[in-house]
């Protein structure tokens, strides 16, 4: 009796532990029919569809939501030439951004302004061309949601949505400025619809943006010739034409400004700390890396995007020598070679897995023979290159672990794997398939070495596993 009354209570327990996940996974499964609502009739070029007589609006990474407040009979996509329009719409009695109503704007008088802004001579809103998660909207409020949604008790949750701003009355009328998400009424100007301070519309520039080596406008640092802007927020620097912006492929979020003037740097609206200046980036391509490193007068320093601070990774490798960048990621000063290499961390259960840690690690080359570095030539695609150290030949890799190369150096061990590399700038065939296919069948080898310095982003704590 004693031992039935035990796996009562047992499977009572599990039942109770079990049912917050079903209702977790209950609420995740989606009822949308997103397949038959894009069968809809398209209006234009915009983010809206009629279907079964009603209005829907495509919001990204949630899908479609029925807007019961529009009028299908007048419901028209605004007349714009430009993608940064495609997100708003009108009916009869409102303007819509998204599937949400601006409020006191009137339909029959509004129109498309340009860098995503809407007017009706009387009322200018930013409406924001890309959707972006809902911050009013909590994790439990959002669950809670879903399940009476799934349940149809309750409308589907606005998890994702287009944001928008109105712009205060202005006795002049707005007009877009430069070709960003900017708007100006002849005296002040507005990014994403907040008053950028004190700014010179009539001298607001892009900060120059240095990719590869190539210089373009940049996306989101302006200045005016007095007043430098993340966005719409002023910085504590003055203007300069030798300033310019930057960013390492795959770290797309992190935004970062350099000032030659004193070596300072900025990542979005954040200054790194001036006792440490002057920083010099280490590498500005990010395949084979997963933070920005820079050094500074006593160290290495780094952007925690989990922290939001910008964090010391260690004492200077580089400072013991004079180091040559022989490729964006391997460096050599005659007697040592450092090379950067990224690396991440996953745990993984029956169930399901997730991302503990990203690093960037700095590794001393083992065993690194003494003399000059020679190189050889490039492999076509600008994959990497080929050189010669000694009797050693090696591939310095520039594609990065996004296409499962996962060293930034290899020791070519088959003298047959070094010409077909270096035949491709003549015969231009080459994938990055062969790359990988030259690893798997050990004509190639990665480089060892000893880890030196880390920087590293944890992302969860180890109790998560559990």
């Amino acid at each position: 009796m004693q031992k039935r009354t035990r796996w009562i209570a047992i499977v009572c327990a599990l039942l109770i532990a079990g049912l917050p996940m079903s209702l977790l996974f209950l609420a995740m499964d989606s009822n949308d029919d997103f397949a038959a609502v894009d069968k809809g009739e398209s209006y234009r070029s915009s983010i809206y569809k009629r279907y079964q007589g009603a209005i829907y609006a495509a919001v990204p990474s949630n899908g479609y939501y029925r807007m019961d407040a529009a009028d299908p009979a007048s419901f028209e996509a605004f007349e714009t030439r430009t993608y940064d329009g495609r997100q708003a719409g009108r009916d009869s009695r409102h303007v819509y951004c998204g599937n949400q109503i601006l409020p006191g704007m009137a339909p029959a008088s509004a129109r498309f302004l340009g860098n995503s802004y809407f007017t009706d001579g009387a009322m200018t809103y930013f409406c924001a061309f890309y959707s972006r998660p809902n911050e009013a909207l909590g994790g439990l409020r959002e669950v809670w949601q879903k399940l009476l949604f799934q349940a149809g008790r309750g409308e589907k949750p606005q998890t994702y949505l287009y944001p928008f701003r109105a712009l205060p009355a202005s006795a002049q009328p707005y007009r877009p400025l430069l070709d960003r998400e900017l708007a100006t009424d002849g005296a002040r100007a507005f990014y994403e619809g907040t008053e950028m301070p004190q700014a010179n519309p009539e001298a607001l520039r892009r900060v120059a943006a240095i990719q590869g080596g190539e210089s373009r406008p940049g996306d989101q640092f302006f200045a005016d010739g007095r007043h430098v802007y993340f966005r719409e927020t002023l910085l504590p620097l003055s203007d300069d034409p030798r300033l310019y912006s930057f960013q390492l492929e795959g770290l797309d979020r992190q935004r970062y400004l350099s000032d030659p003037r004193d070596g300072m740097v900025y990542v979005g609206a954040q200054a790194f700390d001036a006792a440490h200046a002057p920083y010099r980036l280490l590498s500005d391509e990010g395949r084979h890396v997963n933070q920005a490193l820079f050094a500074g007068r006593d160290g290495i320093y780094f952007y925690n995007s989990q922290t939001r601070q910008v964090e010391r990774a260690g004492d200077d490798p580089f400072a013991s020598g004079s180091f040559t960048a022989l490729s964006p990621y391997v460096f050599s000063d005659g007697k040592q070679v450092l090379f950067l290499k990224g690396n991440e961390s996953w745990y993984k259960t029956r169930s399901r897995g997730g991302l503990i840690s990203r690093s960037t690690l700095v590794y001393r080359m083992a065993l690194a023979p003494g003399g000059q570095w020679q190189k050889l030539g490039d492999v076509y695609h600008r994959f990497g290159s080929v050189w010669r150290h000694g009797d050693a030949l090696y591939y310095f890799d520039e594609l990065g672990s996004s296409q499962l190369v996962f060293s930034p150096m290899y020791r070519i061990l088959d003298p047959a794997a070094a010409d077909f590399l270096l035949r491709s700038q003549q015969t231009l065939q080459i994938r990055a398939d062969d790359i990988r296919k030259l690893i798997r069948d050990g004509k190639m080898a990665a480089v060892d070495g000893e880890a030196v310095l880390e920087a590293k982003t944890r992302y969860r704590k180890s109790w998560g596993i559990f």
